[in-house]
């Protein structure tokens, strides 16, 4: 029984599309997800969601063009390699069109980049002048192709720079998982393929598909369950977490992010010890008083923060039925990221001490040492 080498780089072409979709899908799912929450950096995830649906959708017209299409009309071929192309420099312009905007200044050029956008235009037009064996777009097409990939790269490595924890770690590994598809391009991409080689083609295409599928795993490992992207400096400006039973005004819990040391080994806050803005709450100072008197039975009437001399208090009401569970985050400043920090720590603290929760009561005198165990998972959503 005779074997054809498609019999086996044909399967994992189409994996990879399935996983790929996926990777597109689960992009978009988080950038709506981040949207709502009002983030800063929610267009990151837009942007690699574009870029891999687009050229997800420019490699599976690829896939039936080369090895179907191609075999019965020509001309068609010609074509649709063509809108391959299109969609591939249509994927990198939207990608560098997203990260040039104001948000991204901190991290790349926007100027250079809103330059290189412009000047995949180049390329778009030349596909529809010349055929893409034409070895002058091909010189084109490679410089550009190898330019924004680099860029690409470039930006992301960037991110991971300023990044830290988890969101490190899973940026890492996309790039590992970019790299090998990168990889995937320059072995089994048109022109290696198609051009340059071409009557070892499926060769090519045996050795490139199982390193695309195992590049589109990893992406897809490293972007599940991503964390959100935070503002710049949002670490800088946490000072305390204070969480509070207000049936009896008791504090049942306090965090000092002084414990916290960040990446360059200062740390996070400079206020006073954690035993003295206790006691600013107990007193009234700052106080809780206030605080309580601003809740009411009624989420919409609910007060979000309180602005005092040096810091900001930022508060949440627990989900039913522990409402009567309110979290203090006092900040520096006030940002979005920070709120949404703070709707993290009330998420966690409840999913892990629901049950305790609805017996406060039983446990009075003993929250503070019980609820200890909660400074592990706040280092880890801090770190």
């Amino acid at each position: 029984m005779e074997y054809n080498l498609r019999d086996f780089f044909i399967p994992p072409l189409f994996i990879s599309l399935v996983i790929g979709y996926q990777i597109f899908i689960y992009f978009l799912y988080q950038y709506y997800k981040a949207k709502k929450a009002n983030l800063e950096f929610t267009d990151i995830l837009l942007a690699y969601g574009l870029i891999f649906g687009l050229m997800l959708t420019g490699f599976f017209i690829r896939i039936i063009n080369l090895y179907y299409i191609g075999e019965i009309n020509i001309e068609i071929f010609h074509f649709l390699t063509k809108i391959t192309f299109l969609i591939l420099y249509s994927a990198l312009m939207l990608f560098f069109i997203i990260i040039s905007t104001k948000s991204f200044q901190k991290i790349i050029n926007s100027t250079f980049t809103k330059i290189l956008a412009i000047l995949i235009i180049i390329p778009m037009i030349t596909v529809f002048i010349f055929q893409p064996e034409n070895l002058f777009f091909g010189l084109i097409s490679g410089i550009t192709l190898a330019i924004s990939y680099s860029y690409i790269f470039y930006f992301h490595t960037r991110l991971i720079k300023i990044s830290t924890g988890d969101i490190k770690k899973r940026l890492n590994l996309v790039l590992l998982g970019l790299t090998l598809c990168a990889v995937q391009h320059f072995i089994g991409g048109y022109f290696p393929s198609q051009v340059l080689f071409k009557g070892y083609s499926e060769h090519l295409q045996l050795i490139s598909a199982p390193i695309f599928v195992c590049g589109l795993i990893i992406v897809f490992l490293g972007v599940f369950r991503f964390p959100a992207f935070l503002e710049f400096g949002w670490k800088e400006s946490l000072l305390y977490v204070f969480i509070i039973n207000q049936r009896n005004l008791n504090v049942i819990y306090t965090f000092d992010f002084k414990e916290i040391i960040d990446q360059h080994g200062k740390s996070l806050n400079k206020l006073s010890n954690i035993e003295e803005i206790k006691q600013l709450f107990s007193s009234g100072i700052i106080g809780i008083d206030k605080i309580i008197s601003g809740i009411t039975n009624t989420k919409l009437e609910f007060i979000e923060s309180i602005r005092q001399k040096d810091f900001i208090i930022l508060l949440n009401r627990g989900e039913e039925p522990q409402s009567f569970i309110i979290y203090c985050l006092l900040v520096r400043k006030d940002m979005n990221s920070l709120r949404y920090f703070l709707k993290t720590i009330r998420n966690e603290f409840e999913q892990i001490y629901k049950n305790i929760l609805i017996n406060l009561n039983d446990i009075e005198g003993k929250e503070e040492k019980i609820f200890s165990n909660f400074d592990a998972i706040m280092k880890k959503l801090i770190v």
